[in-house]
């Protein structure tokens, strides 16, 4: 454990292969992965705050209890809430593994009155990373929650990055009719604002045009949706947290239950889990 930026605590993962991962308590967020080639695998903002309520802008957010806008704060508070660290080791069968832990507390109760355990892992190999979910009730009636990871990739070039795997996967397009459509396309590109939630999608999608040229696997389980979203031109300057021209180096591909919701019934356990491999 050390102290990152503003003094906030920081865990440092590292791998014996020299690939290494940052995560905070603030969030259970993840700002920093580099994979043993030693590149940077995550975007982030070249303005965000890290301050105690407000969330980081980059890395791997954590998506808990809501999607997007509602009753509670945007994308939920378990981004911005302090989690607990249960442990830290390196494994035998070689991966570094750290796993923290988040309850209810008297400020989450006031927004979203229920009880929950969530526990998240964040599983490090030389060219992989896994970040698995656990959710239990341990309240005494159902609770309903959205859950996911909003993760946000490092690019060289937005212009030269493509998603294949998603040809033929209805979606919803946020910033038109909000109708359902399909996608035609076998590799998706990104040429203008985008925010896209494609539901029920298949569990595997590739990302070409990564940091390096590089390309990476995403393979989702317990997850049934994908979000594809860049702001763009004018948004990235409406955005205070978010450089003017940071958009041409980052494109977030996110994993999780974001148009559906999960239910799940007093003792009852929700898992999930993302892995993203280099290729």
């Amino acid at each position: 454990m050390k102290r990152g930026i503003n003094d906030l605590p920081c865990i440092e993962l590292r791998h014996p292969s020299g690939a290494q991962l940052d995560i905070y308590l603030h969030g259970a967020h993840a700002v920093s992965w580099r994979s043993a080639d030693g590149r940077q695998n995550l975007f982030m903002s070249s303005k965000t705050d890290f301050k105690p309520g407000i969330p980081i802008r980059g890395g791997i957010p954590v998506v808990f209890p809501q999607f997007g806008d509602g009753p509670l704060p945007k994308h939920g508070f378990a981004r911005v809430t302090g989690w607990d660290l249960l442990d830290t080791r390196v494994h035998e069968s070689g991966y570094a593994e750290a796993r923290l832990r988040l309850h209810e507390t008297s400020r989450s109760l006031e927004v979203w009155p229920h009880k929950f355990s969530m526990e998240i892992s964040f599983c490090l190999k030389p060219q992989a990373l896994e970040v698995a979910l656990e959710v239990t009730n341990t309240g005494e009636g159902d609770i309903n929650f959205n859950i996911g990871l909003h993760t946000y990739f490092l690019v060289d070039d937005i212009a030269k990055v493509m998603v294949s795997g998603l040809a033929g996967a209805k979606f919803i397009d946020f910033l038109d009719s909000r109708q359902e459509e399909t996608e035609r396309r076998e590799k998706i590109t990104i040429d203008r604002e985008t925010d896209r939630v494609y539901p029920d999608t298949p569990d595997r999608v590739l990302l070409r045009g990564i940091a390096g040229g590089r390309g990476m696997a995403i393979e989702k389980y317990g997850m049934r949706d994908i979000v594809i979203w860049n702001p763009w031109i004018e948004k990235s300057r409406r955005m205070e947290d978010f450089g003017d021209l940071d958009y041409l180096t980052m494109v977030c591909v996110e994993t999780g239950n974001l148009r559906g919701r999960v239910t799940l019934e007093p003792d009852a356990t929700h898992k999930s889990s993302t892995k993203f491999t280099l290729v």
